[in-house]
């Protein structure tokens, strides 16, 4: 469920990237960055 949540992320940013919507950019970046260590740990650890 959590690697959706990821996806949906990544695709909010790839528009934000082609539309160069730079607040759209900023948030997602951010939290892609955060989302993306807490898959990591939850893949990792369990």
């Amino acid at each position: 469920m959590f690697i959706i949540f990821v996806m949906g992320i990544t695709l909010w940013l790839v528009y934000g990237l082609i539309k160069w919507d730079i607040p759209i950019i900023v948030a997602n970046s951010a939290t892609l960055v955060l989302a993306g260590g807490i898959l990591v740990m939850k893949l990792k650890y369990g």
